[in-house]
């Protein structure tokens, strides 16, 4: 979550590079976020200031809508009760049929629930227990990290908020989770189990018979070079596809086509386990939260509201008190329009303001400032709720 520190700086630095005065210097903002989410994390002690406390919130930011069309849960009713623990206030009904989820799910195709958990180091625990309790040796991938920037110190902290780790480690029955978007169907955040590791010329020849137990664990010698991950992949008609995972980029890229940083890695993570910060923005049709480890303003609803339906979700230790939202976000939401309201004072039609609106997600607010005149220039550019992915974007921009 961008803090209010961080955008003022941000409006200062459009303001410098465009050598324009005016606000954001001159350029359009579309900004959609949602306050509720994980808070931003202070500096050295200090209180959070959210984005609308900055100096130039109210300079650079004239129309503020409340989106409230929901677009992963398909259930009204979880809908619902997922709408109350963002705001903090849960009915007696709501809190009974959370409590009616501490159950354990099992699954046939043998993939389990994603389980999330506060910290890296919880989610690291898990993940490596879980590999320590696989048989069979483990293949190690490791990132190609290029670009412009040189400095290795200063290209790692721009990859800092790369899904792909510089280093991964697999064996045969990993459970993974997709941090690319393949097709309409393999997206990011599909979860799969590792089946074997092989070349795309085996992969291109394997027939009807599968793999043997040679193959599957990638011939007599571990060669990374040649063979990549086959991940079968659970489908939400209840099926599964096989897919080989070869390496994709990840690009750190300037206006001007400069790539300042790429890493090339496969597009698996493991996912055993994650951490609540990494989930926030994935949808998971498989999830397990312990609510007891939980413990910021926020997160209790950024974990739980990751599940598509309540039928994939596995709530333990739920405790109504561990639900809290800020009472500065409840304050700033209240003064939010619709979309209607805004297409009356802009002079437009709700069609066309909701058509720039309703292509996120979650739940969402989008803030913007007016357009400015015909010939003048327009640049447009997103600002992600995770904050690193925020200072690149400051760099870029």
């Amino acid at each position: 979550m961008v803090d209010g520190d961080l955008f003022d700086k941000l409006e200062a630095i459009a303001r410098q590079i465009r050598n324009n005065g005016t606000s954001f210097g001159g350029i359009q903002l579309i900004i959609t976020g949602d306050f509720f989410q994980l808070p931003p994390v202070p500096e050295g002690g200090k209180i959070a200031k959210f984005a609308f406390d900055a100096n130039a919130w109210t300079t650079c930011i004239t129309h503020t809508i409340g989106l409230t069309q929901v677009f992963r849960q398909r259930d009204p009713e979880f809908a619902r009760m997922l709408n109350e623990m963002r705001l903090g206030k849960l009915s007696p009904e709501t809190i009974a049929t959370f409590r009616k989820l501490n159950r354990s799910i099992e699954y046939e195709d043998g993939i389990q629930a994603t389980e999330l958990f506060s910290t890296r180091s919880e989610v690291d625990n898990a993940n490596n227990q879980k590999m320590r309790q696989l048989p069979g040796e483990a293949m190690r991938f490791t990132a190609s990290d290029t670009g412009t920037i040189t400095d290795p110190n200063f290209r790692t902290k721009l990859l800092s908020s790369c899904m792909a780790p510089p280093i991964i480690d697999l064996k045969v029955h990993s459970q993974v989770m997709l941090i690319k978007n393949v097709d309409d169907s393999l997206v990011n955040g599909s979860l799969g189990r590792v089946v074997g590791f092989m070349s795309e010329k085996m992969f291109d020849l394997m027939g009807e018979e599968g793999l043997s137990d040679r193959e599957k664990h990638g011939g007599s010698t571990i060669d990374t070079s040649q063979r990549w991950p086959l991940v079968q992949f659970a489908m939400l008609d209840g099926t599964s596809r096989q897919l080989l995972c070869q390496p994709e980029q990840w690009k750190v890229e300037l206006p001007n086509g400069e790539i300042q940083a790429a890493r090339s890695q496969i597009p698996l993570i493991l996912a055993w386990a994650l951490s609540i910060h990494k989930a926030q923005g994935q949808t998971l049709e498989r999830v397990k939260v312990d609510l007891g480890r939980v413990f910021e303003k926020g997160q209790a609803y950024v974990a739980l509201s990751r599940a598509t339906c309540k039928e994939g979700l596995q709530v333990l230790r739920f405790d109504e008190k561990k639900v809290m939202a800020h009472e500065k976000v409840r304050q700033f939401y209240n003064s939010l329009y619709t979309a209607t309201e805004a297409a009356k004072r802009l002079g437009t039609t709700a069609a066309t303001v909701t058509t720039a609106t309703t292509t996120k997600k979650t739940k969402a607010t989008l803030l913007s400032k007016p357009a400015p005149a015909r010939n003048s220039r327009t640049e447009v550019f997103e600002i992600d709720s995770d904050e690193d992915d925020l200072r690149y974007n400051s760099a870029v921009y």
